[in-house]
């Protein structure tokens, strides 16, 4: 997540009950981020980011036959 281009939060967390760990205590995700205003961070997160919705990774991935919505450019 990208807040106002100078703030970011990286990580793999789902944002579910079980994955920000406010399930019963046997019933839990553990997950790692990093909540950061390091622009370097923010802006490579932003074009990463920006290079999926774009679809530029599509043209080398080897997954395209799973895909069931493929982006195009």
């Amino acid at each position: 997540m990208i807040f106002d281009c100078a703030t970011a939060y990286i990580g793999s967390a789902n944002l579910t009950g079980a994955g920000i760990g406010m399930k019963v205590d046997n019933n839990r995700n553990f997950e790692a981020g990093i909540l950061t205003d390091d622009l370097q961070l923010v802006d490579a997160a932003a074009d990463h980011l920006d290079s999926i919705w774009q679809g530029i990774r599509c043209t080398k991935c080897k997954r395209k036959a799973f895909c069931g919505d493929r982006i195009s450019k």
